[in-house]
């Protein structure tokens, strides 16, 4: 058996795993041309970061800036250019599903964003085939960002709005209004947007029980398609982490609540965090693409790209300075044609990648394709998969093809960081975070 690792479920909050290895995990290495990295590569997930907000929250850790005074319509024009030489070196590359996030993508003004937008169909991203995603936030969103939205046929809008009580705003250090977001959520719900979703934060140390069911009785009023419910954490290096404010003590008794209200109330749990309503359960297109196999090709300082065994990215920081930086010397840079920061991923890695997205975030373990792909059972390598199934958190879909079921789905947080190898790990524990 490769690895031994159990669960610790006296903690079920030990770390969202929504990719692997963590970005703490990259270090420079001597520059690798993109063609030689894309030579056996022709198809990827798309995404375009842009790092720019009009605030900075208090539980943020995202690579962004609030509030930049100047060089957004410079920071556009080096996507360009560095979306001109990906084509030029990866004349074949097809890309599927996208992204666009950040950040706050709808903090660009409304002739911006359409540059963007455009800049990214000239660059071969097909919205009308693919589906795509944009994320927003209730200051920056008004009723013609919208429209554009919708006629560039992004499917999916994605708004934070994190709870409908001043109090707890404040206490997230979210300096945003309820007014605000009370007109931007009815401007999405108005405008009829194919798909749109709203997140709600759980575990601030202010919020009671009765007061996170009035959040989550707000939202579903206006039927968003997709709910997310993200737990508090509390990072390193940001405003609350420096003002040393705790998570809240009863943080998944306030998940429980809340899972239930939804389940209750029209919706499903497609994974710990997301809960989609029932009649739009099945409405998305196959595409075809797959979060376990596929590769993602990213743009802009910030952006994460991967293939099987590399992934990579500009430089990694929180602090606004330092991140500041690393926008500039993007901005700076002409070349974009080789890489020379990130991690490589051997077998061992490529097994734990595998595993961590078939079991979380909605993901379905195949067993056939694991076997197919590293010639041996899952089972026989990691004894994890064995507890799951004791513990009766794993349910067969269909034959040899797992998910994990509602009770396994509360533990994804416990689940994700237990199948980290022991050499990312000390690799995130080196980091030097700034």
């Amino acid at each position: 058996m490769l690895v031994s690792d159990t669960l610790d479920i006296t903690k079920p909050y030990q770390g969202y795993t929504y990719s692997y290895p963590h970005k703490s995990t990259y270090r420079t290495f001597s520059p690798i041309q993109l063609k030689d990295i894309w030579k056996e590569e022709n198809s990827a997930f798309f995404y375009t970061h842009i790092p720019f907000c009009e605030m900075r929250c208090g539980f943020c850790n995202l690579f962004t800036v609030s509030n930049p005074k100047e060089r957004v319509s410079k920071y556009i024009e080096t996507l360009q250019l560095q979306m001109a030489q990906i084509s030029e070196v990866i004349p074949n590359l097809h890309v599927k599903n996208f992204a666009i996030g950040g950040g706050t993508p709808t903090f660009l003004t409304v002739d911006e964003l359409e540059l963007l937008f455009k800049s990214i169909v000239d660059f071969g991203v097909n919205p009308k085939q693919f589906f795509g995603s944009i994320e927003a936030s209730p200051k920056t969103l008004s009723s013609e960002k919208i429209a554009l939205i919708k006629s560039y046929k992004i499917a999916r809008l994605s708004m934070g709005i994190q709870s409908w009580i001043q109090d707890e705003m404040d206490a997230l250090g979210r300096p945003q209004k309820i007014e605000t977001t009370l007109k931007a959520v009815e401007n999405i719900a108005q405008a009829g947007v194919e798909e749109f979703n709203l997140d709600l934060i759980y575990g601030t140390h202010n919020q009671t029980k009765e007061s996170f069911l009035y959040s989550l009785e707000k939202t579903i009023h206006y039927q968003p398609t997709e709910i997310f419910l993200y737990p508090l954490y509390i990072r390193k290096l940001t405003g609350l982490g420096v003002k040393n404010q705790k998570e809240s003590q009863h943080q998944f008794e306030l998940y429980i609540t809340g899972r239930d209200f939804l389940l209750n109330n029209g919706y499903i749990q497609t994974s710990m965090r997301c809960f989609r309503r029932k009649e739009a359960i099945d409405c998305r297109p196959n595409t075809g693409y797959s979060a376990i196999t596929d590769n993602m090709i990213g743009i802009g300082a910030g952006a994460r790209s991967y293939t099987k065994n590399l992934h990579y990215s500009t430089d990694y920081a929180v602090k606004r300075k330092e991140i500041k930086t690393i926008i500039n010397e993007y901005m700076s840079t002409k070349h974009f044609k080789s890489v020379n920061y990130g991690v490589r991923l051997n077998i061992e890695e490529q097994k734990r990648r595998f595993l961590i997205k078939s079991l979380t975030d909605g993901g379905t373990l195949n067993i056939a394709l694991y076997e197919e792909t590293f010639d041996k059972s899952p089972f026989e390598e990691f004894h994890i998969l064995n507890e799951l199934q004791e513990r009766n958190w794993l349910t067969e879909i269909t034959t040899n093809v797992f998910s994990l079921n509602q009770e396994g789905m509360c533990y994804e947080d416990v689940i994700g960081p237990a199948l980290y190898s022991e050499n990312s790990k000390q690799l995130m524990s080196d980091f030097e975070w700034k």
